[in-house]
């Protein structure tokens, strides 16, 4: 008998291969709000060839009247990287992000939040999920105030994409009220819990709980001022979950 030929595997399938086994190994924290650290996202292979492959910067859009961030359309697949090589590269990396597998996986890892929202939303269980998969670079001067996100996302992603080590400072930062808060009105009664560590090859993601859902679970985060080289901007993947599906335009600078 004959073996059916088996199929290469394709760059897509392989980041979701590696994607999943990255967040399933991740470890969840309940508090302040329940969210999600991992490492390895993507094989050691492929990130190389993504820091090495941006798309042109002139492919971006400007997020802010700063100029402080840019923003390239990852799930928009009219927007080209400037070559093909790297618009086929970035393409793959999109389907791997909105893949249902990986959804699956951080519905897995982060079920606790999901359905503390879930119970104070009314949205209905399982919740929707629509991915919606976007690049960032950030640069000298950006900063973002605590905030919880819009109620129209459900779970934020954050893929952390330095060349290297030496900005581990940059990270996202998470917040809790506290009577404490007191002394931190520039931060609008919120104590600073801990910063997500800005390393290679590194993810952050956390369920989207705003006030109305829940008071003392709400997913306050936020980034203070950066000072960096404009030469190496800080680069980020975002795959935001919207409850929704999303529409041309929708984006939104309310990501740390």
């Amino acid at each position: 008998m004959i073996a059916e030929p088996v199929a290469a595997e394709t760059l897509t399938d392989s980041i979701v291969r590696h994607g999943v086994r990255s967040i399933l190994a991740g470890a969840v924290s309940e508090k302040p709000f329940p969210h999600l650290s991992f490492a390895g996202f993507f094989s050691d292979a492929v990130y190389a060839r993504l820091t090495t492959g941006w798309p042109d910067l002139d492919r971006y859009v400007d997020l802010n009247g700063a100029r402080t961030r840019k923003q390239y359309t990852l799930w928009d697949r009219r927007v080209e990287a400037g070559d093909p090589e790297r618009t086929a590269l970035w393409r793959a990396v999109s389907d791997a992000l909105s893949a249902q597998a990986i959804q699956d996986a951080f519905r897995e890892k982060l079920d606790s939040g999901l359905r503390l929202r879930a119970k104070g939303s009314g949205e209905g269980w399982p919740l929707p999920m629509h991915p919606q998969p976007v690049l960032y670079a950030d640069f000298d001067g950006y900063a973002i105030k605590p905030h919880p996100d819009t109620r129209r996302k459900v779970l934020t992603v954050l893929i952390y994409m330095p060349e290297d080590d030496s900005r581990s400072e940059l990270g996202t930062t998470v917040y809790k009220v506290s009577p404490m808060g007191v002394f931190h009105w520039k931060s609008y009664g919120l104590v600073k819990v801990k910063t997500a560590p800005f390393l290679p090859n590194t993810g952050f993601a956390f369920v989207v709980i705003h006030p109305a859902h829940s008071l003392l679970h709400t997913s306050w985060h936020g980034r203070e001022t950066i000072a960096l080289d404009n030469a190496r901007p800080r680069n980020t993947i975002l795959n935001t979950y919207y409850a929704k599906p999303p529409k041309a335009g929708e984006g939104e600078n309310e990501y740390g």
